[in-house]
């Protein structure tokens, strides 16, 4: 009864939380990606897919062959890509998965005479889902620069989490909700079964969204209020950490309580501009005690947290303005005490590799730099 109130504690609407899961990180590329093959070559009934990117490159052909051939063999394969984070995808790519009877939806296709609401609103969301029975939730695209070296990829820092039991049935809710707002061929309809809801362990979980206007704030108050109970530590993994303030104010209020917080963030980034916004932060969370790190590896792309080894959560979700506003985003929210210990273990190694930002770096930069990223702050809502 006493981890049932711990887990309680740190989640902001218990009631939603469903029990009966198993759930295991996927730590890197490596894993993430030999998971995601080995569960599409296992299907029997159907596949979703959904990518905000999905390339045309050699990792984007691997999965292609293998989505035509499970059709081959009788499996229901439905895909959604988005308009924008696949555009420099040929679209023979996509028609081609069409003629082999892959069912492929583009969200959101970019349309000159449309509003720009339309442009900026994209699916962010990375998810597969195998007959009912396992989805892979996190922040791998389909493309050679999130790929493993191994399968000849560029090796991005990224995370993932394969879930099993009864959360899959609302993950495969989501990727409806998606694919209603695709365009999509006219004979490419919708395969309703819904997911199983069997358990298939003992773990809590929640699936979080952020899909619209109503829901839009959905993670970003999962996050507070998980920050707010936080009492030991919060270690906190983003690809672009550019927090509104009602995130960043409950940071600090959580070191005043003691609570030991710790961010990684990226010092490789795709977008450069993002890091530089949050340069300009930097000096006031470090004077106010919160703990800034670079990771020195490659590229960083995660998405993820943990909080007191109780509360974790690994998705699309980046703390920034877009993701908050715009993107359709999804991160499992885990409330179980070996998985947060792995989540735990794994950033404290994540620490090794990584350079802490201190007070004499942000003061050292060059006065251009910090006006640029002081500018770059005030227009944070349009990065």
């Amino acid at each position: 009864m006493a981890e049932k109130i711990n887990w309680q504690e740190y989640s902001f609407k218990p009631e939603n939380a469903l029990a009966g899961n198993a759930v295991r990180l996927l730590k890197n590329g490596d894993e993430a990606f030999a998971e995601m093959l080995k569960v599409l070559r296992e299907a029997r009934e159907y596949i979703l897919l959904e990518f905000y990117a999905f390339s045309d490159d050699t990792v984007g052909c691997l999965f292609r062959d293998l989505l035509l051939k499970k059709v081959k063999e009788g499996v229901r394969v439905y895909l959604i890509y988005d308009a924008v984070g696949s555009v420099m995808t040929d679209r023979d790519f996509f028609s081609a998965m069409v003629s082999g009877g892959v069912k492929v939806g583009e969200f959101r296709p970019v349309v000159l005479w449309k509003p720009y609401w339309n442009w900026i609103k994209r699916d962010h969301r990375k998810i597969i889902c195998v007959d009912g029975e396992a989805a892979l939730v996190g922040g791998f695209n389909i493309s050679v620069y999130d790929a493993p070296v191994s399968l000849g990829g560029r090796g991005w820092k990224d995370a993932q989490v394969r879930v099993e039991g009864t959360v899959v049935g609302e993950v495969e809710r989501l990727f409806w909700e998606s694919w209603a707002a695709s365009s999509v061929s006219p004979d490419a309809g919708p395969f309703l079964k819904p997911g199983k809801k069997r358990s298939a362990g003992n773990v809590y979980a929640s699936v979080v969204s952020a899909s619209g206007m109503r829901n839009f704030r959905s993670i970003r108050r999962r996050y507070s209020y998980a920050i707010d109970r936080a009492k030991k530590y919060i270690y906190i993994t983003n690809a672009y950490f550019l927090p509104d303030r009602f995130v960043y104010r409950r940071l600090i209020k959580a070191v005043r309580r003691g609570v030991d917080v710790r961010i990684i963030g990226p010092c490789k980034t795709d977008h450069p501009y993002i890091r530089w916004a949050t340069w300009s932060i930097y000096p006031h969370m470090i004077k106010n005690g919160i703990k800034i790190y670079e990771w020195k590896g490659g590229i960083l792309h995660s998405k993820t947290a943990v909080i007191d080894g109780i509360w974790s959560s690994v998705g699309s979700h980046n703390l920034d303005h877009r993701s908050l506003h715009y993107n359709l985003e999804v991160n499992i929210n885990v409330y179980d005490r070996v998985f947060g210990s792995d989540m735990a273990h794994f950033f404290r190694d994540d620490l090794k590799n990584s350079k802490p930002v201190t007070l004499d770096d942000t003061k050292g930069r060059p006065f251009l730099s910090k006006s640029a990223s002081k500018l770059l702050y005030l227009f944070r809502s349009w990065l």
